[in-house]
């Protein structure tokens, strides 16, 4: 199936409102949407933890006096994850406005303390400048990831075929990997493609028959509509069915255009070895994604689009929007195609 690159949407922050009094959250939850941002809500702590597994909010407002799991209880939780939310501010919205009290949640890590009753000027300027400070380290964040990718695309192709550093760390993949140009020349091929295609005559023939533009078949017209057809970042992918009693394979295809003004087509063979096929639980381990992420990212990474993974797990598309980003923060990537290579390679290459 073909699968166009999915462009995040500048979307508002989210905001998670934890407020155990119905008519207070209400008004937040009202308020905080005038103001802008997108909302959602939790009568307590326990139902605060379900939402911010499922939709990793961008900031928390959370009081501190609920029963059950309260705020403190809540923030610890959360400390104990720091490499999954330190970079969410956690701000204590609460009647205990005594300064010992304010001075306590100070000390147990909340990032700011206000005070009922509210004060919504001040809150909308607390929660706007707190929104503003995680932006500019993530958009610093960004830059310095784009312009690595740029400084790597203007000959990464290149210097990966003549440069014999970059082929041998390349050939340390398990992965197999192929680069192919317009004209369907093989610019590259790393130790592990290079095995598996000398030891697999039928997906031998059927490469070479394509390349040629001799092949009739399937798999031909793929690799023709995916070099044609796809923009730079896309991904597409193509499960490659046998004649034989050989193990199905998928080829995930990534259309890359270097700076030179040409354009590749990157093939991750998935199948091609045991160290190839991309686990749900392996992805969590290395990058510490929630298990609604893993299973959304296992699936970006064999090619699906999101409308395609939202219809496969039986959620939303706005659900894996949400998810997504998480994913991008988590990677330090921006798009699916790298979102493919980071996972297929790390992956591979963990097990």
């Amino acid at each position: 199936m073909m699968a166009g690159s999915f462009l995040l949407e500048d979307l508002a922050p989210l905001i998670l409102c934890v407020e155990d009094e119905d008519a207070l959250r209400r008004d937040l939850v009202e308020e905080m949407e005038d103001a802008g941002y997108r909302v959602i809500e939790a009568a307590g702590g326990v139902d605060a933890l379900d939402q911010i597994e499922a939709f990793r909010p961008d900031l928390i407002l959370c009081d501190i006096d609920m029963p059950g799991l309260d705020g403190y209880g809540l923030l610890q939780h959360l400390q104990e994850k720091a490499g999954d939310y330190a970079d969410v501010p956690f701000l204590f919205l609460t009647a205990l406005a005594e300064r010992d009290e304010v001075l306590e949640g100070k000390r147990r890590g909340a990032d700011d303390y206000l005070v009922k009753p509210v004060d919504y000027d001040l809150l909308r300027a607390t929660v706007d400048a707190r929104l503003r400070q995680i932006r500019r380290i993530r958009e610093q964040s960004r830059s310095r990831i784009a312009g690595a990718e740029a400084r790597l695309a203007g000959g990464a192709v290149d210097n990966a075929a003549r440069d014999p550093a970059i082929a041998a760390v390349l050939d340390l993949l398990s992965t197999a990997i192929l680069v192919i140009d317009q004209e369907r020349q093989l610019l590259f091929s790393n130790q592990a493609a290079r095995s598996y295609i000398a030891a697999d005559a039928e997906f031998r023939l059927a490469l070479e028959q394509a390349r040629r533009g001799a092949g009739s078949g399937s798999f031909s017209v793929w690799l023709d509509s995916s070099l044609s057809n796809l923009e730079d970042g896309d991904v597409s992918s193509f499960g490659f069915s046998r004649n034989s009693e050989l193990a199905a394979l998928m080829v995930i295809g990534c259309k890359l255009n270097p700076q030179d003004g040409r354009s590749v087509l990157a093939l991750f063979i998935s199948g091609a070895s045991t160290g190839s096929d991309l686990s749900p639980q392996v992805l969590a381990s290395l990058f510490g994604f929630t298990p609604t992420e893993s299973l959304i990212a296992t699936a970006l990474a064999q090619g699906n689009s999101p409308a395609v993974v939202a219809t496969q797990l039986g959620i939303a598309q706005t659900t894996v929007a949400f998810h997504l980003r998480n994913i991008f923060q988590k990677t330090g990537v921006s798009r699916q195609a790298s979102l493919v290579a980071l996972l297929l390679t790390s992956a591979a290459n963990f097990l």
